[in-house]
């Protein structure tokens, strides 16, 4: 058997893990999509700002984390 075969048998024994790593995914791209936004020039406060950059690099945390998990869970 080569290995095609096995990854294949793996990837529709464990249904969920495209899913789990597609949002990981989405998820780091969109903490770059708000970190590129500039906050620090759209929002009146710094306040704001240091919050949103605060979230979105915690949401790039909890995407690296579930892309992650996702994708080793098997091996």
């Amino acid at each position: 058997m080569d290995g095609t075969t096995g990854t294949v048998q793996r990837v529709f024994s464990q249904p969920l893990r495209p899913l789990g790593v597609t949002v990981g995914v989405l998820l780091v791209v969109a903490t770059f999509a708000a970190i590129a936004s500039t906050p620090w020039q759209t929002y009146a406060s710094m306040g704001a700002a240091i919050i949103q950059m605060i979230a979105a690099v915690l949401m790039g945390v909890v995407g690296i984390g579930l892309a992650y998990i996702s994708w080793a869970a098997d091996a």
